[in-house]
């Protein structure tokens, strides 16, 4: 059961970025629309996450420190990023963003929390960074772009290891939809902290963005809530590798249907992360 909740969060997860896309195109990716992208999404993740919980909010001083950690590496993460388009190659920038959220929690996994590393574990890792490395494109931008590959490298990772460490202490942990929320609501106090401090105020959106929010939020609030309710029976070690490989595989799937140009090496990349998948699963 827990692998199909894995498998359906990294559908979302891929799903989730035909919504960013389009909102980038018609709002850019100034750090204004940014703040508002993520103003947005978090009060309708919030809301939703609200309602699945039954209305109920547990917090914990440890869950609402990791909670607030959580949500300033998201926001952290996206600045990075958008420093990183300005003198980075995409590719390259994406090849960073997988692979810090893949191995820093299988890395955490295995050497902090007492997780076996299996003959299986080793192998799709090592099927995943090749199938990654079969993305890179030339042209990775000047030496400024490495600073900002190291730190959506490390962001991105610290995600998983922060969920990690919520889960590390039972008694001061909080249900998945709770931790969640709880993260939706600190994000959504950064970003009107920041709205309202400049002279940006709280800008509104059209019909078509707000569908593009929408559908964000929702596949963003839903896949991350799989993630953690899958975290508290599965290990670090076995959920990232599925997860980069499952959105590897889904983001092919949907170029496909969407009848985007994809070359051979796109192919053979979706392969390797799909063997890798099936290895840790079976």
């Amino acid at each position: 059961m827990m692998y199909l909740i894995l498998i359906l969060a990294a559908f979302l997860f891929a799903v989730q970025f035909l919504f960013n896309q389009q909102y980038r195109q018609l709002k850019g990716e100034g750090i204004g629309a940014t703040m508002t992208f993520s103003l947005y999404t978090s009060a309708i993740s919030f809301v939703i996450l609200l309602v699945l919980g039954g209305f109920k909010l547990h917090i914990t001083w440890f869950s609402l420190l990791i909670a607030v950690l959580y949500a300033a590496v998201c926001l952290l993460s996206s600045y990075a990023g958008l420093k990183a388009f300005g003198t980075a190659n995409l590719s390259v920038y994406s090849i960073f963003m997988m692979l810090g959220g893949m191995l820093l929690p299988f890395a955490y996994g295995i050497l902090f929390a007492n997780e076996a590393f299996t003959f299986a574990k080793a192998m799709s890792i090592l099927l995943i960074c090749t199938a990654v490395g079969c993305s890179f494109e030339k042209g990775a931008g000047g030496k400024n772009a490495y600073r900002f590959y190291a730190a959506i490298f490390v962001l991105n990772g610290l995600v998983g290891v922060l969920s990690k460490i919520h889960l590390s202490i039972p008694t001061l942990a909080v249900d998945s939809y709770s931790f969640m929320a709880t993260i939706q609501l600190a994000l959504l106090v950064m970003c009107l902290f920041y709205c309202l401090t400049t002279r940006q105020g709280i800008p509104k959106q059209s019909g078509k963005l707000y569908l593009c929010l929408s559908g964000y939020a929702v596949c963003n609030g839903i896949g991350n809530l799989f993630c953690q309710i899958a975290l508290t029976s599965l290990p670090a070690s076995v959920q990232y590798p599925i997860i980069t490989g499952g959105v590897m595989v889904f983001s092919t799937l949907i170029s496909l249907v969407r009848r985007e140009p994809i070359g051979g090496k796109t192919y053979f990349a979706a392969a390797l992360a799909f063997l890798s998948t099936i290895l840790i699963l079976f």
